[in-house]
């Protein structure tokens, strides 16, 4: 099952925004409800795929228990940094520039606004985790 989520995250991922997109559209009494299942299902793959990953390397023998145990928690301290992020910046972009220039526009700048933070985030993370190493 992780190999699938593994081999198929970019679909899986585009798929998640257009099942948004349509709920927004046609059925927006349950956007919030889809976007918070999407959420955790996408919270839950990430956990899933990064705890395997640093368990095979442990597997492997390629590292310790305890330095296994710190990278994963570096990683998903990592992973909640960048989705808190992108989640708060991409609110405030969509609510600034949806009330300025409209709906479609705010939704457009929510997008830009949480891809731009958490790829800032990520990248400084990435830098801070390899000068702690």
């Amino acid at each position: 099952m992780l190999k699938f989520l593994e081999n198929h995250r970019t679909m899986i991922a585009v798929l998640f925004i257009l099942i948004l997109v349509a709920a927004f559209l046609f059925a927006p009494a349950f956007t919030q409800l889809t976007s918070l299942v999407m959420l955790l299902v996408s919270i839950g793959m990430a956990v899933a795929l990064t705890s395997q990953k640093h368990w095979h390397s442990y597997q492997q023998a390629e590292c310790t228990r305890e330095k296994m145990s710190r990278n994963l928690s570096l990683d998903l301290l990592g992973l909640l940094l960048t989705m808190g992020t992108a989640i708060y910046a991409g609110r405030l972009a969509g609510d600034y520039f949806g009330n300025l220039a409209g709906l479609w526009i705010g939704l457009i700048s929510a997008f830009a606004g949480g891809f731009l933070a958490a790829w800032a985030i990520r990248s400084a993370w990435g830098r801070f985790v390899k000068v702690a190493n």
